[in-house]
């Protein structure tokens, strides 16, 4: 019975499911409590503002009814010391006639000043200014007419200006009376914003008291909730990082050990090390410059196939590790380095056994194989000779025997490529020329498969200083792939292009196309796709080696494949025309030499 596993799917959480998530209740009850906060002192700060404007609006109208007050009093004055002079001439009565004149001008300007806002104030101050001006113009007359020596004309005077202090005080009633209405109103007003801003801040403290409280405790709650979380989850790294199955050891941005984990404790049996060792006097092989990359950059490093001899004093350790440096920030910055490793050691082992293993039976059949292609090329002469017909049998032979040898060089190339042993031997080499060396050894090979090769190039005159030996077997192994794949009867394209910077060498062929899937490992070794594993005589390693050689040349390699145009296998390498010219130069002394 096969049961099928099913991931339940599950959409995203619903207007009730953030609302109960306590970070949701949090925000809610913050931005709440907020709000009425805010409202509540607007509220206090707009009902205050009115209560300060009411008492400064009663305070003016007080100050404006005693200004009144004086103004009268004044013309009161005035009327007296007039009189005084008309009737019995007392030149003192003058003087004090021409001081109050200049009181009651004063008193006139602040009451204009005080009561100048108003509408029904305005209106009242303009008649009284008016009748006051006439008022002192009428004494001043009654004055003018007693120094004349016209008492008759005086005493009249006299008594109009009487009249204009009893319109003046009636005018004044009116006015105490609008003004006491005023005042009374103002008060009321005063009092009503000073009870609505005492019950605003009432409200303010009831607010602060039944939101903020509860938020305080909420937010201990959630303090507390969330420090539990990290206690529990530091806890649970801590189980991971003893338990994990790979070294693990901290360091702080100087690179002094802080903490190890018992895997790599193992890892260093009877190796004494005390906590702020730095990593280098621990492991003095460790890369430097990558992890102090890390500590600069905050970018994680992986070094992959470490050997390592010595462990602080102690040598002759022979391990291999992968190893990678993780960045620990906090606030942008690096606060230390994890670093993580793993013990290869048996696996490389292995591997280098096996690779050891794979180059011993590679060079045991080089001999006997080269041995037997010079027999079947002594075989192939006699029969060429005699032509019964059996030639074509020694070629298939010949060339399945070359095919054989093939893979051994490839395997004994690799092997030296991956060791590093391999050592390069840079000459100037004509490679219009190499090629054309290449076709002719290739020749029998396209005659049995019916391929045809054709080589183009948009120049005669390439000279790269470079390994031969190695650009051979390049250019070798890609032509010796496009044969294996080319359809019978079709035809191998081999182009030299060369331009300011680089020169690229393109191996095309119309068989099948590589498959999407068998593009990504194309230049894994021992690897063969779909093509490959349909096809004979073939090891995985052709093209490997084809990259190995590229890089180690200065160069890269690369393809493209569809069904309409084919594949097409390119090689550049740099060029410039300086190079060109010391090649050439170094070409002509050798053949001059030789």
């Amino acid at each position: 019975m096969l049961i099928r596993a099913t991931k339940t799917k599950t959409g995203p959480p619903g207007l009730a499911g953030l609302l109960r998530a306590p970070e949701a209740t949090l925000t809610l009850t913050v931005v709440l409590a907020f709000l009425l906060v805010t409202i509540a002192a607007m509220s206090a700060y707009f009902f205050s503002s009115r209560a300060i404007e009411t008492a400064e609006s009663i305070d003016k109208s007080q100050e404006l009814l005693g200004y009144l007050q004086t103004s009268v009093s004044t013309m009161n004055d005035l009327q007296l010391q007039a009189e005084t002079f008309v009737t019995r001439g007392f030149v003192g009565a003058q003087s004090r006639y021409n001081s109050d004149r200049a009181t009651l001008e004063q008193c006139i300007q602040h009451v204009k000043r005080t009561g100048d806002d108003e509408g029904w104030r305005r209106w009242h101050l303009t008649y009284l200014e008016l009748v006051a001006q006439k008022f002192q113009k009428t004494l001043d007359a009654a004055v003018n007419e007693k120094q004349k020596g016209n008492l008759a004309k005086a005493k009249d005077n006299l008594s109009k200006s009487e009249k204009l202090i009893e319109v003046m005080r009636g005018r004044l009633i009116i006015i105490d009376v609008e003004e006491r209405e005023q005042l009374k109103q103002l008060l009321s007003d005063y009092k009503k914003n000073t009870e609505r801003t005492s019950i605003t801040f009432l409200c303010l403290g009831a607010f602060i008291f039944l939101f903020v409280v509860p938020l305080t405790f909420l937010l201990q709650k959630y303090i507390y909730a969330s420090k539990k979380a990290l206690l529990v989850e530091q806890s649970v790294s801590r189980e991971i990082v003893k338990h994990a199955p790979i070294g693990i050891m901290q360091l702080d941005t100087d690179f002094k050990i802080q903490e190890v984990n018992s895997v790599f404790e193992q890892f260093l049996v009877d190796v004494d090390f005390p906590v702020g060792t730095t990593v280098w006097e621990l492991l003095p092989e460790m890369p430097k410059e990558e992890l102090i990359q890390t500590v600069k950059t905050g970018r994680p490093a992986i070094l992959k196939g470490l050997y390592f001899t010595r462990f602080g004093n102690h040598e002759d350790k022979n391990v291999y590790w992968d190893i990678a440096a993780w960045p620990i920030l906090e606030d942008s910055h690096v606060r230390s380095v994890i670093i993580m490793i793993e013990d290869i050691s048996e696996v490389t082992v292995l591997s280098h056994h096996k690779e050891m293993i794979q180059q011993t039976i590679a060079h045991d059949l080089k001999s006997p194989l080269i041995a037997s292609n010079y027999i079947i090329q002594a075989i192939q002469k006699k029969i060429d000779s005699t032509n019964n017909g059996a030639g074509e049998l020694v070629m298939r032979l010949k060339d399945s025997n070359e095919n054989a040898l093939s893979m051994v060089k490839n395997m004994l190339e690799i092997a030296k490529y991956r060791q590093g042993k391999e050592i390069l031997s840079m000459q100037p080499v004509q490679v219009s020329e190499l090629i054309d060396e290449l076709l002719c050894k290739l020749t029998h090979r396209c005659n049995l498969t019916n391929v045809k090769i054709e080589f183009t190039s948009n120049t005669d005159d390439v000279i790269l200083n470079i390994d031969k030996s190695a650009l051979s077997h390049l250019i070798t192994n890609l032509l010796e792939n496009s044969i294996k794949f080319s359809r019978t009867g079709s035809t191998v394209n081999i182009n030299l292009n060369k331009s300011d910077t680089r020169v690229s060498i393109s191996v095309r062929n119309f068989g099948p196309s590589i498959s999407e899937t068998d593009k990504d490992r194309l230049f894994t070794p021992y690897w063969q796709g779909e093509l490959g594993q349909k096809s004979s005589g073939g090891t995985g390693l052709g093209l490997y080696l084809c990259k190995q050689i590229s890089e180690a040349l200065g160069g890269n390699i690369g393809f493209h494949s569809d069904e309409n145009s084919g594949t097409t296998f390119t090689v550049d390498f740099p060029y410039t025309d300086g190079e060109d010219r010391e090649s050439k130069q170094s070409l002509e002394r050798v053949e001059a030499h030789n």
